[in-house]
């Protein structure tokens, strides 16, 4: 059902539909502009038995937490819990439909008096890409070894999530690796355990690196060329770059 528990924002959904107001906020648009939106981007959504319901309590709680619940949005979830709807997935165990019904039962008790500590509308926080295309990194592992990553992509498309894509090269040694490292282009292939001779190519937001960034330095830049990956389906940390080296050098000895 997208639930995970029986509170109002313990929903996929709710969650969803909070997401994009606060999102509209962002990009400047008033309380009633947002609202005026998220009725038109939703309108699909409001006439499911299921959803509508749903969305009218996120956009009541979106309101009221930015100090602009209007009336008619706190009647119309009023009016859903008195008539049970929304409240049918609920039905098959009484536990948990008595649990839900008194979640929704105290949360028109409290949005029906004006908060107190309206929050002020939130800001877009701008988390640029670390690094540039062809910026080739030298990383300090645990262990005092350098291991080698390079810098394929930087997608600016999400101002508040920039990434940058990496490949890690199949390098490990004492020395920090020269720009001949990276200009070999010896991607690292992942052989142990589960990952079925998978490059060490992932995605990695700004988000954590600056704990990591004293071990993780520019060595040189080299141009990308068209036959270098283009994409991956994973994301990653940066306090794990360049460890897979690790582990794929103890399991090829273990090979031997």
């Amino acid at each position: 059902m997208g639930a995970w528990g029986h509170g109002i924002r313990q929903d996929d959904f709710v969650c969803d539909v909070i997401g994009v107001f606060d999102d509209l906020l962002k990009v400047g648009k008033s309380v009633a502009e947002a609202t005026k939106e998220m009725k038109s981007r939703f309108s699909a959504e409001i006439k499911n038995t299921d959803d509508g319901p749903l969305f009218w309590i996120a956009l009541a709680d979106a309101q009221w937490t930015y100090g602009g619940l209007e009336a008619q949005v706190l009647q119309r979830v009023q009016d859903d819990f008195d008539s049970g709807r929304g409240l049918e997935r609920w039905t098959e165990d009484k536990h948990a439909f008595a649990r839900r019904q008194d979640a929704i039962g105290k949360f028109i008790s409290r949005i029906s008096e004006s908060n107190p500590r309206p929050k002020k509308p939130p800001k877009v926080v701008v988390r640029a890409p670390k690094f540039a295309p062809g910026d080739c990194l030298s990383i300090r592992l645990e262990s005092g070894q350098y291991a080698a990553a390079l810098v394929l992509a930087a997608d600016h498309s999400n101002l508040e999530y920039g990434k940058n894509l990496i490949v890690v090269l199949d390098y490990l040694g004492p020395d920090r690796p020269t720009i001949q490292v990276f200009g070999d282009r010896k991607w690292l292939v992942r052989t142990h355990h589960s990952w079925n001779h998978a490059i060490d190519l992932a995605w990695y937001q700004p988000l954590g690196f600056r704990s990591e960034k004293d071990r993780i330095q520019t060595a040189g830049k080299i141009e990308i060329l068209d036959s270098d990956p283009k994409e991956s389906n994973s994301y990653c940390g940066w306090a794990g770059i360049g460890e897979q080296v690790v582990y794929q050098r103890e399991w090829d000895a273990n090979l031997k």
